[in-house]
């Protein structure tokens, strides 16, 4: 029985990935059968994935085993689960400690995707779902992703033209956005005034990887009625000190004295 939005062809092509996690390698004939499906469709999916570089087919016995790109892929999947693993306990205690939403992005290409998030206790309070994308030129999330990748990066995406607008707030000029990034790589976090949603403001701070990269970006979401310009000073010290003892977590060396620094900063 189909889903409505459901695309058959790509139903049956992700039956056939499955498979493998059954045998090693399969023929036509014997996936056509383990499957209930007609042999002609079967090797069309086989050949499709195979021209994909998800399968590769044996040229002595003609059957089919995976890619080494699936275990590429398989190998980025479980990383992303240890991440989340670790870094769901971050994102609980700074829920509590700031009684605001809290989200975790990652980079994705010439974007941010949340890959997890803590609702705010609160009655009214912003609701991030995993999975939503978010753009690298507005937000509190995407500035520091985008703030600390190299100038190549930063470049092609100015290049495409595609910084998109908002609201009125929201950075599109090239310059300006450039000098946002240097503002937000010497004060080692970034924030958003209803640069994305009215009404809404954010803070994020980097999140280093074992190698000092920066592929996510940690933050805290919250009315501006609640996050006011006096009590930012105080979410800015949270999500610095909870991203650098994440970074920590995670294998960054440094993330020890770089919480200590944020420590000594917030106070000045």
């Amino acid at each position: 029985m189909s889903v409505p939005g459901e695309v058959q062809s790509v139903q049956r092509a992700i039956t056939v990935l499955r498979a493998f996690a059954r045998a090693d390698e399969w023929s036509t004939s014997a996936l056509a059968r383990e499957l209930g499906l007609h042999k002609s469709v079967v090797h069309r999916l086989l050949v499709t994935l195979t021209r994909g570089g998800l399968l590769r087919q044996d040229e002595r016995t003609s059957s089919f085993r995976l890619a080494p790109a699936m275990v590429s892929l398989g190998r980025r999947a479980e990383r992303a689960n240890d991440v989340l693993t670790i870094a769901r306990p971050f994102l609980q205690r700074l829920v509590e400690e700031s009684q605001e939403t809290v989200s975790l992005c990652v980079l994705q290409d010439d974007h941010g995707v949340c890959l997890a998030s803590v609702d705010s206790p609160q009655s009214m309070r912003f609701t991030i779902s995993p999975g939503e994308n978010f753009p690298l030129n507005a937000g509190g999330v995407g500035k520091v992703i985008l703030a600390f990748q190299p100038d190549s990066f930063v470049d092609a995406l100015i290049e495409t033209g595609t910084l998109r607008r908002f609201t009125d707030r929201t950075i599109t000029s090239p310059e300006e956005l450039r000098r946002e990034l240097a503002r937000i790589r010497l004060q080692g976090y970034g924030f958003s005034d209803a640069e994305i949603t009215p009404g809404a403001r954010s803070v994020g701070a980097p999140v280093r990887d074992a190698d000092g990269k920066v592929p996510y970006s940690l933050a805290i979401s919250a009315p501006s009625l609640r996050m006011t310009d006096a009590r930012l000073p105080q979410f800015v010290a949270m999500v610095r000190q909870a991203a650098a003892a994440l970074s920590g977590e995670l294998g960054y060396q440094d993330a020890v004295d770089a919480a200590s620094a944020q420590t000594i900063d917030s106070a000045a």
